[in-house]
């Protein structure tokens, strides 16, 4: 079975995740088919843009397969190095393609997911989608660019998400800014015969033709309402003063978030704290290659293992995180996440 089936309409090059039994999770053998071609596409002036889909209805891309670099860990494969950052790379590809990158994100979009499209050109969210960042819940932060992306939300949004992991349904996603363009599920498939139809266009040609398929819904989304409670506790520079906000206050939305919050790793929240407030600063290619100094220090680290087994591998839904709570998170353990990897540097060209 081919994992990413790639054709070519007219000028639009098509791309799908093929792993419907696992919702299209990413591999590395999935990543490196994409990058051996982006940038034959990029060069070549008869590819108009880039149409990335997800194979079946449930799910664009669940995230990255981070189940495989957990049974990787005593193999010596370097997995979770090279996955990463091989990753890592086509993401900020993505970003610098300079062509139309549509990605139809229908059903689940998450982590990794989010990655192949938050830093392209559009995304097509629909009424079935479910988009998230839920790396916390597993030993994990907010990767694949998402210190960038997230730390550009309005308000204190992007904090929020990166620490709770919350899934955003299409309305909330287009609220967050990770989608730009809401369509009926019915007319998705409309959209995608009428998209692959054109030949030699730009930007403003896709712009144009989803004016006619666009939905302009009159729903409020959740977020809307959540959002001064969202600013009032979560723009804080640490994950102590967030949850000692969130405790002051005790009421029920609180009491919902500090529950949500306390099944997460406190070393994953400490992290994504910091990296948010840094990223806030940075550019991209910054971004990405500070994500690899974090991820690498965590392959190192209990966390991510114990995330995984516990939630994806054995799914007892008991981690035993180190350190057990944010109380007892040191700041200089968290500085430790962010030292350079001397020869083993993300190198973005």
């Amino acid at each position: 079975m081919n994992e990413v089936i790639i054709e070519k309409n007219k000028s639009t090059i098509i791309i799908t995740l093929n792993r419907e039994r696992v919702l299209n999770a990413l591999n590395l053998n999935m990543v490196r088919i994409i990058s051996k071609n982006i940038l034959d596409w990029k060069n070549d002036d008869t590819i108009s843009g880039v149409l990335i889909k997800g194979a079946g209805e449930k799910s664009f891309c669940a995230g990255g397969d981070i189940v495989s670099v957990y049974h990787d860990r005593n193999k010596g494969n370097n997995l979770s190095y090279d996955f990463f950052k091989e990753e890592y790379l086509l993401n900020y590809e993505i970003s610098n393609f300079g062509k139309p990158w549509i990605s139809l994100l229908n059903g689940i979009a998450m982590g990794g997911g989010l990655g192949l499209s938050v830093h392209g050109s559009h995304r097509i969210i629909s009424e079935n989608t479910i988009t998230a960042m839920p790396e916390t819940a597993i030993g994990l932060f907010p990767d694949v660019g998402g210190g960038y992306f997230l730390s550009r939300m309005n308000n204190s949004l992007g904090v929020f998400l990166a620490l709770t992991g919350k899934s955003l349904d299409g309305q909330n996603s287009m609220f967050s800014g990770i989608g730009t363009h809401l369509l009926e599920n019915s007319s998705v498939n409309d959209f995608t015969v009428k998209m692959i139809a054109l030949s030699n266009y730009k930007k403003d040609d896709i712009d144009f033709l989803l004016k006619d398929f666009d939905k302009k819904s009159k729903i409020i989304p959740s977020l809307e309402n959540e959002i001064n409670f969202i600013d009032r506790h979560f723009a804080k520079d640490n994950i102590k003063k967030i949850f000692d906000s969130l405790e002051e206050e005790n009421d029920e939305w609180c009491k919902k978030q500090l529950d949500t919050l306390k099944k997460k790793s406190p070393s994953s929240m400490g992290v994504a704290t910091k990296q948010l407030e840094l990223s806030k600063k940075l550019n991209l290619k910054e971004c990405l290659s500070m994500e690899f100094r974090i991820c690498q220090s965590m392959m190192s680290k209990n966390d991510f293992y114990e995330g995984v087994r516990a939630n994806l591998v054995d799914k007892d839904r008991n981690p035993h995180w180190e350190p057990k709570t944010v109380q007892e998170l040191d700041e200089f353990q968290i500085k430790d996440y962010f030292i350079n990897l001397e020869e083993k540097e993300l190198f973005i060209p």
